[in-house]
């Protein structure tokens, strides 16, 4: 009986950080995409605002 109680807790624990290691994994991929995703808006965002900009100057000096 002491065996089976050791053989469980030992695979419980075991799966446990193997499922732990795998949801890590993944939201760490969620966590890299989301940051590269910010970056991508923050620069268009600072493009479309330097485009309106120009076209602002544009049509203020015709």
């Amino acid at each position: 009986m002491n065996i089976t109680i050791t053989s469980y807790l030992a695979g419980f624990i075991s799966g446990v950080s193997i499922a732990g290691f795998f949801i890590g994994k993944e939201l760490y991929r969620f966590y890299v995409k989301d940051k590269v995703q910010k970056k991508q808006l923050h620069r268009l965002s600072k493009l479309n605002d330097n485009m309106k900009a120009k076209q602002k100057f544009q049509l203020e000096s015709n």
